[in-house]
């Protein structure tokens, strides 16, 4: 009686493995031209490959951290200032 039980619980979590051919979906194609084209010798950096766009992102990631780092630069000079030197009347 606990055999059968159990056999039915296996038989269950068991997965059968499929033989057939896929099907290329178009999605599959284009990741598959995509997985190429990265992985194409042409003197690129692997963050540049994809054209103009790459190229505006990382163009705008790189002003973007020099303004964050001048930003930080300015407000610790201007913690360091004595509040003396901070009032606009003298």
């Amino acid at each position: 009686m606990v055999i059968p039980v159990l056999q039915s619980f296996f038989h269950s979590t068991t997965r059968r493995i499929s033989t057939s051919t896929v099907n290329m979906s178009q999605s599959l194609v284009k990741l598959k031209r995509l997985q190429s084209n990265f992985q194409r010798e042409d003197g690129k950096p692997v963050w540049l490959k994809r054209g103009l766009s790459d190229r505006v992102l990382y163009s705008t990631t790189i002003v973007l951290c020099f303004v964050g780092v001048g930003m930080t630069l300015a407000f610790i000079y201007d913690q360091a200032k004595p509040p003396s030197w901070k009032n606009s009347i003298c």
